[in-house]
């Protein structure tokens, strides 16, 4: 493959629209869609347990036009480093104050339609659920799972609860073989 050309067609607060032009393999020129995040931003996606329980987040995504359940994540902000943001958005987002035990090279959520990257950050909790600190536009509800059998809790919770689904990397981590 051999980049021609990079355009932005629509950018936004937090993310741009582009089209790769491009020769494939056959000398033939084609056009790639994607979306980026603005500025180069990275993302921290955060697998918080405390003892046999899994911490997960249940928040509204536009996109999908639904309710997801998801890790908590977020942004790393300028200066900062993916341990320091996922320590940041696990209080902010779930009250809780966590410890990294682990960290991911990063990792592509979804190359064919996006070039955001994340690190996937195992955080183990060292308190007691305090108050979240939201943002505005957030609305974000903490839902706290057994690790064990959590793939059949989740299928119960959104049996439950129609309009919810449930995040790709919450499903594939904990894939029961």
């Amino acid at each position: 493959m051999k980049i021609l050309k990079k355009e932005t067609v629509y950018s936004g607060k937090y993310s741009d629209m582009n089209i790769t032009h491009f020769e494939d393999k056959f000398g033939n020129k084609k056009a790639w869609e994607f979306l980026e995040r603005t500025n180069d931003t990275q993302a921290v996606v955060i697998n918080a347990f405390h003892k046999d329980n899994v911490i997960l987040v249940k928040q509204f995504r536009f996109p999908i036009n639904m309710y997801s359940i998801e890790f908590p994540a977020g942004l790393i902000d300028k200066g900062e480093t993916p341990e320091s943001t996922a320590v940041r958005e696990l209080l902010e987002e779930t009250g809780y104050e966590g410890k990294v035990t682990s960290i991911s090279p990063p990792l592509c959520t979804s190359a064919g339609i996006t070039g955001e990257f994340i690190y996937l950050v195992d955080m183990e909790i060292t308190s007691e659920k305090g108050e979240q600190i939201l943002d505005e536009t957030e609305e974000i509800e903490v839902l706290e799972f057994e690790k064990k059998n959590l793939k059949a809790q989740l299928l119960d919770y959104i049996k439950k609860n129609p309009h919810t689904s449930i995040d790709s990397k919450v499903w594939a981590t904990y894939f029961e073989k």
